[in-house]
């Protein structure tokens, strides 16, 4: 039996799913691993300006799944644009254009504050509470405790990229919740594993494009120096990358304070590595279940492409001409991907 396609739209707590279901030309919701805010966009039939412009900053929530496989619920922010789009011969549309984080909140405001012997879970949660939002943090990244933290004229948005970019962490804002989750850890950051999505050629695998061997950003060793005061001498952290095929050190530019800032930026930067040693985009039937930092296994490809891989962004789009598919930005080859073994034996 063939399933259905569904969707439900909740804007200032009012349900407005069947109200828009004649003029709805497509929807879609992209979900990134870091440093890019959840966004969404909701493209509409505007025939004769039938549509008001939609209140700035109004709460709205997203749902998508299917008939007999159920809903969830994919995206959760503020209105952030509605923008209206015509030519002579092609009629009007809305675009209404919502983010995960309130662009006009606190989140963007500067602020001067500093804590002395705090760990990080503390740490983040009192400066997620400055900028009005309540946080989530990895129970691991949760401990690492530091002699002085600072932010230093910077908003809670700068803050937490920065923090995410130091201790190889996932940083994001949804809705009126901070999170910040382990880089790589296939784990949510309540400590949750995240779901494994099959792309299977054949089934529900519709196009993919992807190198799994890039050379450019591969390392196999990260080195970061850091100031002995007692000492008084440099000295260096290094941090070996699971990437048996790299033969390049990285020095990196910036010095650390002390010991266990320089290991963990030089861990941040070995994920970062070992993340981009190859990937590239795959689009199946819509999957509400892939997120960011989720895995990956593409089957039925090739050889040397089939294989594992992390899920580094989601974009689900509904449309009338496509129906419901999920994209995928994928990376961090692992298994099988960038093996091909015919005829080396």
């Amino acid at each position: 039996m063939a399933d259905q396609s569904l969707y439900r739209i909740v804007v200032g707590g009012l349900d407005i799913s069947e109200k828009v279901f004649p003029i709805l030309h497509r929807l879609s919701v992209t979900d990134q691993a870091g440093t890019t805010s959840d966004a969404a966009e909701i493209e509409l039939d505007d025939i004769g300006a039938q549509i008001a412009f939609p209140d700035k900053s109004a709460d709205i929530a997203i749902w998508l799944g299917w008939r007999y496989r159920g809903i969830a619920p994919v995206f959760h922010g503020t209105v952030s644009d509605a923008r209206s789009v015509g030519d002579r011969g092609g009629g009007m549309r809305m675009v209404i254009s919502a983010k995960g984080a309130d662009t006009k909140s606190k989140v963007k405001q500067s602020v001067e504050k500093h804590w002395d012997k705090k760990p990080l879970s503390a740490v983040f949660q009192d400066a997620a509470r400055l900028a009005g939002l309540t946080a989530i943090v990895d129970p691991k990244l949760g401990k690492i405790e530091r002699p002085y933290w600072a932010m230093s004229a910077e908003s809670f948005l700068h803050f937490g990229h920065r923090l995410s970019e130091e201790i190889g962490g996932t940083f994001k804002v949804v809705g009126k919740t901070a999170i910040l989750a382990a880089r790589n850890g296939g784990i949510s950051a309540s400590g949750i594993a995240l779901p494994t999505v099959i792309g299977r050629r054949g089934g529900n695998l519709i196009d993919w494009d992807v190198s799994p061997i890039v050379g450019r950003p591969r390392y196999n060793r990260i080195r970061v120096r850091w100031y002995d005061t007692k000492a008084a001498k440099w000295r260096e952290e290094k941090v070996e990358v699971n990437d048996m095929d790299a033969e390049a050190e990285q020095t990196m530019r910036w010095t650390s304070a002390n010991a266990d800032e320089a290991k963990g930026h030089a861990d941040s930067a070995a994920k970062e590595s070992e993340r981009n040693k190859g990937g590239g985009t795959a689009t199946i039937d819509g999957d509400i279940t892939a997120q960011p930092e989720g895995a990956f296994a593409l089957v039925g490809a090739r050889p040397g492409v089939d294989g594992l891989y992390k899920i580094d962004k989601v974009q689900h789009e509904l449309s009338r001409s496509s129906g419901f598919t999920t994209r995928l930005d994928i990376k961090a080859p692992a298994g099988e991907a960038g093996k091909d073994n015919r005829g080396k034996d």
